[in-house]
């Protein structure tokens, strides 16, 4: 199946969830009954699902997303604009903006990234205690990195979303370099000390509450919460561990073929760890001659 044929039958299915839950939730206003807000929580709860299955259909399907985005960019734009699929598809669109860069100057641009992102911090802590409006002029000659972005005199609410936005652009850079093949390494190795310390962490939790069975609920039950926070920790790492290496197919697929460059303790465990992750691979002019097929695309 192709990627656009994925994405309108996702596009349709998230409509379709949308559109009951604005009945339901107009039914709701009117009788205010709780089984029908247990089923709005229920409709929500899919559409949720189904969003974050879309995100990791994207990841699995990179390349196809990145060649969409090169031979048929107008297309794309529609599915962007989508009411239903299109901010899904926005959450990853950072990813179309990938290169590969030389190991020197994406170490350098990464820490050029960090220090503008400090200036950042320290940019907000000096408008926490602004009084009156922002003269634009005096605080850029302060804070260069948000040149470009403040124009004239500013009320602070203003200014604290501009910040909040060229963070947010910077971050998504600095995630940009740290998924290339010099830097990647490092929150692979960050990530997977936090998932193996949390499984360490799990095993002794686990102990902890077959030890507190039958002891009193009160012990029980913080044994058991205990366990769930580790484990929903876990979770998340892992889940942030498979994004940062589907985001780099390339290299995921070389570290398949080669799995010697982690300590001997993880190399286990992260072996099994990408057995499971396998990008879809996808032939660049096969796969664009199909497209044509699918668009009715004549040959010029």
């Amino acid at each position: 199946m192709l990627l656009i044929e994925y994405l309108e039958d996702a596009a349709e299915k998230i409509r379709s969830l949308t559109m009951k839950l604005r009945k339901l939730d107009r039914h709701y206003r009117r009788c205010y009954d709780r089984d029908v807000r247990r089923e709005m929580g229920i409709v929500k709860k899919e559409i949720k699902k189904l969003k974050s299955e879309v995100k990791y259909e994207l990841l699995l399907n990179l390349e196809e997303f990145r060649y969409l985005d090169k031979y048929f960019p107008e297309l794309l734009k529609t599915f962007m604009e989508d009411e239903y699929i299109g901010p899904v598809l926005e959450k990853k669109s950072w990813l179309l903006h990938y290169k590969s860069i030389p190991p020197r100057e994406a170490a350098m641009r990464l820490e050029q990234v960090k220090r503008w992102r400090l200036q950042l911090r320290e940019a907000t802590k000096t408008l926490n205690e602004w009084v009156g409006t922002v003269r634009s002029r005096a605080f850029v000659a302060t804070f260069p990195v948000l040149r470009g972005h403040m124009k004239g005199e500013m009320e602070k609410d203003e200014v604290r979303e501009i910040i909040r936005k060229v963070d947010k652009l910077l971050l998504k850079e600095g995630w940009l370099l740290l998924i290339s093949d010099s830097l990647i390494k490092i929150p692979i190795s960050k990530y997977m000390n936090k998932i193996q310390l949390l499984k360490s962490q799990e095993i002794y939790a686990v102990a902890d509450l077959r030890k507190a069975k039958g002891k009193g609920t009160v012990k029980e039950t913080r044994a058991l919460r205990r366990l769930e926070k580790i484990r929903k920790r876990k979770h998340h790492y892992e889940n942030m561990l498979k994004q940062i290496l589907l985001s780099n197919p390339s290299y995921l697929r070389s570290l398949k073929r080669k799995k010697n460059w982690l300590s001997r303790e993880q190399r286990g465990a992260f072996d099994k760890f990408i057995e499971g992750l396998t990008p879809h691979k996808v032939k660049e002019m096969a796969w664009l001659d199909e497209m044509k097929k699918k668009l009715k695309i004549e040959e010029e």
